[in-house]
């Protein structure tokens, strides 16, 4: 069984956005499901390019797990489609780590200037517990030389493992008598990433008004949604500013259940697949703010998921959309595993917002935009106080 997915890919594989948990699924290996020889043309054609390459070609071979990436990427590229992809395994392990929202780490942020790679450790993290300091400059993990060749994904892979393993990290440090290379080895824990942040605007005294801000939807971005409405109601927040900027996408069954936090019922997302079928995702009926007066800030890097939660708030009545024309990534992949651990990205279906709107290579207009040189947040809090209840913001988007 595959995995669904309807994200927005970044030039690293980033964030992507998911109907259903994100756990292996190896291709069925049923014979009914299994391409044979017969089916595939050419395939002897492309098994005399292998040998032909292998005999005649004059200086050093990529070796066969690499022809073979390149190939499958090839064939993946000839559909045209940007979003059906094929995943390499150390990207696509990150990939898993970021919408599981957690993973086996050291707890550090990792700095590249000019070429090198310094530590920058989260306090009280096995990181810093070990030893290490911000600054230091990484030369190897374990046996593996870290060089300017080296691009981040590979030396984040490096360092992710599974909780209670241990990393070696060689590092040269700064001192008063020069330069001093240092072995310290890290046991990996459990890091999280929060997907959430909040505050009250002091800003916006006397009103109260809870701003939280959302940089992408993982398994554990619901809950954080949940923990910061209580947090920020418990401080007397009576609206809300909800800021999806930058927001590449993630789990859409997360964006569902957050949608859902401030929607009392009704239809959040339309799926339609390939063969004509539609399917309607509703609200779960737990809203913890449905009266609240509430507005979305948007922008070009608001994609996927985003776009799901703002055309969802917005076609509902619920919510003003300020700032900018999102993205515009409106369809949905369905996930292989693959036995090596790379991964398959197939579109295979494409979501509209509840009145219908397709959202793919258009993107969701604003109902507020902000003016070049104007202050998103300001907009959107001048717009906020204009707002009495959700009916009144329901009237200003008849």
């Amino acid at each position: 069984m595959g995995v669904f997915l309807a994200g927005r890919l970044s030039q690293r594989i980033g964030p992507l956005a998911s109907l259903e948990p994100l756990e292996p699924a190896l291709l069925n290996s049923d014979s009914s499901q299994t391409a044979t020889n017969e089916d595939i043309p050419n395939l002897e054609l492309y098994r005399r390019v292998w040998q032909l390459l292998e005999r005649d070609f004059y200086g050093p071979a990529p070796d066969p797990t690499q022809r073979t990436y390149r190939a499958i990427q090839g064939l993946v590229a000839a559909y045209n489609d940007p979003y059906t992809v094929f995943v390499e395994p150390q990207p696509r392990e990150l990939e898993r780590d970021q919408l599981e929202g957690s993973f086996g780490g050291i707890g550090a942020w990792i700095d590249q200037e000019e070429g090198e790679f310094r530590l920058r450790p989260m306090r009280g993290q096995p990181a810093d517990q070990a030893g290490l300091q911000a600054g230091d400059r990484i030369l190897l993990v374990d046996d593996t030389p870290v060089t300017s060749e080296m691009d981040m994904d590979t030396l984040l892979a490096l360092l992710h493992g599974p909780v209670g393993t241990e990393v070696c990290l060689t590092v040269e440090r700064t001192q008063e008598d020069g330069p001093q290379e240092l072995t310290i080895c890290v046991t990996r824990a459990e890091i999280e990433t929060p997907s959430v942040e909040w505050r009250i605007l002091e800003e916006a005294a006397p009103a109260k008004v809870g701003y939280i801000k959302q940089s992408f939807f993982s398994k554990r971005s619901p809950e954080e949604m949940r923990t910061a409405i209580q947090e920020l109601q418990a401080e007397g927040a009576e609206r809300f500013v909800l800021d999806l900027r930058g927001n590449p996408g993630g789990l859409v069954n997360s964006a569902i259940e957050i949608a859902s936090l401030w929607l009392s019922d009704g239809v959040i997302l339309v799926e339609e697949r390939a063969d004509g079928t539609r399917q309607e995702f509703t609200a779960t009926g737990m809203p913890l703010a449905p009266d609240a007066p509430l507005v979305v800030l948007v922008d070009g890097g608001s994609a996927s998921a985003s776009e799901i939660v703002a055309g969802a708030l917005r076609d509902r009545g619920r919510a003003l959309l300020v700032g900018e024309r999102t993205f515009g990534k409106g369809s949905v992949q369905l996930v292989h595993e693959l036995p090596d651990k790379s991964s398959l990205h197939v579109t295979n279906a494409r979501w509209f917002t509840p009145k219908d709107q397709a959202i793919d290579g258009v993107g969701l207009e604003p109902d507020v935009p902000v003016a070049s040189g104007e202050d998103p947040l300001s907009r959107a809090l001048a717009t906020l106080m204009e707002l009495e209840s959700p009916a009144e913001t329901a009237a200003r988007l008849r």
